[in-house]
């Protein structure tokens, strides 16, 4: 059958539009299985046959840079912005340079995402970016600015902990993430960063062990915080007690182990504190101070080849 030449675009239009979304769907399909390398190939042809779609566009580009094809990524998102200018693709385009070691074309990046659209995502990324690379005082800005215009967003309350904490201002830290735990009692994030520093700013100590209380309360089954909540706590028996807990809940959490093996020490109980601190160079054979001191409890204890071969460990780590 003859085709006539008034309608063969047409066809060709529409073979292409076929081949776009067999393609598209494909590379859909094993982006959701979480196989982006087998994802690529089909994201990249549909790219080919219809670079304006912006969903298998973004998706490509996104696949590529958690590929680690940073090139590519970044020529893909170039064309999708030199067509149309959007904040999410200057987002992206954030990561990528990140990525690259790009650091401050990345804050550039995220800098112009955040002014054309102060989503909360835009917002955080943008002091994010800032703290990570030392620009503390404008990542207290961008922070403030972000809990102001979110006030319930939890990660912008440790966001702003983070970076008070990095430019030395304690309290504030610590009240940031008190408040970013009240909003939200499962983010570990700050219930981590507050029970590693729960004793930067004494005059708030009792707000952070009654939030650490609280999440042992809610996560009894929770080592790290029954292992933050003891740090937190003056009375050593009670320490000894939830140290044990922590250790018991998950035997390779070296912290409660290390931190059991210290307060014996301290007590005197030698022979205990010589089994908890074999017991954290087992799980983290790096850790120096374990090493040493196991390297004393020996010495102490007349275990003079036990101890040489502790301190050469210890001499051998940097």
């Amino acid at each position: 059958m003859l085709v006539s030449l008034a309608i063969l675009p047409f066809l060709l239009a529409q073979a292409g539009s076929g081949a776009f979304a067999e393609n598209h769907r494909r590379g859909e399909e094993y982006i959701h299985r979480g196989d982006l390398p087998a994802a690529i190939p089909y994201l990249r042809r549909a790219y080919e046959i219809d670079p304006v779609n912006y969903e298998n566009g973004f998706d490509y580009a996104l696949a590529c840079l958690e590929t680690k094809a940073v090139e590519e990524a970044r020529r893909v998102v170039n064309e999708m912005l030199a067509r149309s200018e959007r904040s999410e693709l200057r987002n992206l385009l954030g990561d990528i340079e990140e990525a690259s070691g790009n650091m401050l074309e990345a804050v550039r990046q995220y800098e112009k995402a955040a002014r054309a659209d102060p989503s909360e995502k835009n917002v955080f990324d943008l002091g994010t970016e800032l703290q990570n690379h030392q620009g503390f005082e404008q990542a207290i800005s961008i922070f403030e600015f972000g809990v102001g215009r979110y006030p319930n967003s939890a990660r912008m309350r440790v966001g702003l902990g983070v970076a008070y904490y990095s430019a030395g201002r304690y309290p504030d830290a610590v009240e940031s993430l008190c408040r970013a735990v009240d909003l939200d009692p499962k983010d570990m994030r700050a219930l981590d960063f507050l029970g590693r520093r729960h004793d930067v700013s004494p005059e708030l100590a009792g707000e952070v062990r009654k939030r650490l209380a609280n999440f042992v309360k809610l996560y009894p089954d929770s080592a790290p915080a029954t292992y933050y909540y003891a740090l937190s706590l003056d009375d050593p028996r009670e320490q000894e007690r939830l140290l044990r807990s922590a250790a018991r809940l998950d035997p390779n959490l070296a912290e409660a182990w290390l931190a059991l093996a210290k307060l014996h020490d301290q007590q005197g109980r030698a022979a205990e504190a010589i089994r908890e601190f074999e017991q954290v160079v087992r799980i983290a054979p790096a850790t120096k101070s374990a090493h040493y001191r196991l390297a004393q409890l020996y010495q102490a204890s007349g275990q003079p080849e036990k101890a040489r071969q502790e301190l050469r460990a210890f001499q051998s780590l940097p």
